[in-house]
């Protein structure tokens, strides 16, 4: 009996151990946003959605140079709306155009890991407007149903994107294409318009993870005529 009350605290301190491991391990998405050209000038750091940037003070033409890890949307508007640009990469910095008004941003992929696998959908093109996102097969998106208009994805699974409710209808399947830098690794992809992959726009109706068509969609290679796998093997 003596021996197994020493066990258990140390059992509990492994199992606490490993707990907080698995809390602690950071999500390394972020995006800094600097008032002026000057890299060791100041700036806002972000780590989750701005609807409206004037809450910051760096609405409109006010960034001027942004540093950032994971894929970030930058609206023309409050509300994600109006043009956008996006901007994707690991540990990477863009000097942005002065004519170019930014008044709301977002990132596009999961909240819960830089590279765990997502999607999200968009009612505008250039992936502005309303939101519809998630990680598992859906036979609905919902409020976006038939109003679809951009998406993204994220991870190292493609995608399988129906233009009929409970997976049926036409069928395209997405990849990602990945980016590295020391040592981080980012899945990307999507289209800026829904006509890209040969689809009316606002037709997408469910999605499901894996390749399950074999009408495929790479990118720049689009259409490849591989059939794959619910993992896209």
């Amino acid at each position: 009996m003596g021996s197994l009350v020493r066990v258990l605290p140390a059992l509990v301190a492994a199992i606490s151990c490993f707990t907080a491991l698995a809390i602690d391990i950071p999500d390394l998405r972020y995006l800094k946003a600097y008032t002026d050209y000057d890299p060791d000038g100041p700036y806002h750091e972000f780590l989750d959605y701005s609807p409206d940037l004037s809450v910051q003070g760096l609405d409109d033409f006010t960034i001027k140079r942004i540093c950032l890890t994971g894929q970030w949307i930058m609206c023309s508007e409050r509300y994600y709306s109006g043009f956008s640009i996006n901007y994707g990469g690991v540990n990477h910095c863009y000097n942005l155009s002065s004519s170019y008004p930014i008044s709301s941003l977002r990132y596009a992929g999961s909240p819960y890991g830089l590279d765990d696998v997502y999607y999200n959908l968009y009612e505008g093109e250039n992936r502005t407007g309303n939101e519809f996102k998630g990680n598992t097969n859906v036979p609905t998106v919902a409020n976006l149903d038939m109003k679809v208009s951009s998406f993204s994805i994220s991870g190292q699974t493609p995608w399988t994107f129906f233009t009929g409710l409970q997976y049926a209808g036409e069928a395209v399947c997405v990849y990602p294409i990945y980016m590295t830098n020391g040592g981080i690794y980012l899945h990307l992809g999507g289209v800026l318009r829904i006509t890209d992959l040969g689809l009316p726009d606002n037709s997408i109706r469910s999605v499901a993870k894996g390749c399950l068509t074999d009408n495929v969609y790479r990118g720049d290679r689009p259409h490849q005529g591989e059939l794959g796998d619910q993992d896209g093997h």
